[in-house]
């Protein structure tokens, strides 16, 4: 009876295993529906989506009813085609997917040769109309361009609209977990909304203040692509929250080397004292506060693997 009752232990385990994995899926989707131009479907297109800064392409067919999906993109830009012998190529470059975007992007097949091609540079700028999720995007310049302190980026939460600090706004450095996501969304209070990082919940329960969350990782500005601050109306994809959810992505590499440095300095000289210190009569305190750091991206080559010759070159 007891090896019976630790195996069906054992059976539930695995079953429940990969619910207890599941993740905010932080890529994006382009999809649509392939047309020739009476408006009839076309089935059997290959339609392929390159990334500009890794030229890596995913394909896929349009199916019997023209309806294409190109699902797990990494944020980026990228440049959709799509062939079929007895039609003109389709090119649309310049097509800017965010974290968790779902495009959708009509393609119209016009009738000729597949070595000619139509290319579209100029549409209407694309909606997502394919979830109802609402969101703000906190964009790559924003994170880059704007001051945060002690590169925080989650201080760049306030951005997106029904969103508001209530804990101490002054424990905002990355060691002080709880106070540092303290945002309140839509009314929910304050540390009860999910934080993901590339996909992957980034949160923990607080034991000292119950059911609260607090950040389990604040990575360094300079490695954050963007991030979504997602407040209402969620897909059944997302759940382990009573607020909004904010999902972050990381920097991947590319074709091209990329850098970043910097120098934060805060100076006495240029600080001014509290109001409470000034009432009390207490001096400006002399505190010198420095933080640098470097980051890069770029290509990585891979050995290529000779089994003849048994060697890495």
């Amino acid at each position: 009876m007891q090896y019976r009752r630790l195996w069906t232990v054992t059976c539930i385990f695995f079953v429940c295993l990969p619910v207890l994995l599941t993740a905010q899926e932080t890529r994006g989707t382009i999809l649509g529906r392939v047309l020739d131009s009476s408006g009839a479907a076309v089935p059997g297109v290959a339609v392929r989506a390159t990334n500009a800064a890794t030229n890596v392409t995913v394909s896929t067919k349009s199916n019997a009813e023209g309806n294409y999906e190109i699902p797990y993109l990494l944020p980026g830009t990228y440049k959709l085609t799509a062939e079929l012998t007895g039609f003109k190529s389709f090119i649309r470059e310049g097509i800017e997917l965010r974290i968790a975007d779902r495009l959708a992007i009509p393609i119209t097949l016009q009738v000729g040769d597949v070595t000619e091609q139509i290319t579209v540079t100029a549409e209407t700028p694309l909606l997502e109309a394919s979830t109802a999720s609402m969101g703000q995007v906190i964009d790559q310049r924003r994170v880059a361009d704007l001051p945060i302190a002690h590169g925080n980026p989650y201080l760049l939460i306030t951005l997106s609209p029904g969103v508001v600090h209530t804990q101490n706004p002054g424990l905002d450095r990355p060691f002080e977990p709880t106070h540092i996501i303290g945002y309140s969304m839509d009314g929910v209070r304050a540390n009860r909304s999910e934080v993901t990082l590339d996909g992957s919940t980034n949160v923990a329960v607080n034991n000292r203040w119950g059911a609260d969350l607090m950040a389990g990782y604040t990575p360094p500005a300079d490695v954050v692509r963007e991030f979504k601050v997602q407040t209402t109306a969620f897909d059944a994809s997302v759940g382990h929250t009573q607020g909004g959810v904010t999902n972050i992505t990381l920097k991947s590499g590319g074709n091209q080397l990329h850098g970043t440095g910097y120098l934060s300095v805060l100076d006495p000289v240029l600080t001014a004292n509290l109001f409470f210190a000034n009432r009390a009569g207490q001096p400006k305190g002399d505190f010198t506060y420095r933080r640098w750091g470097a980051s890069g991206t770029g290509p990585k080559a891979l050995p290529t693997c000779r089994t003849n010759v048994g060697r890495c070159v």
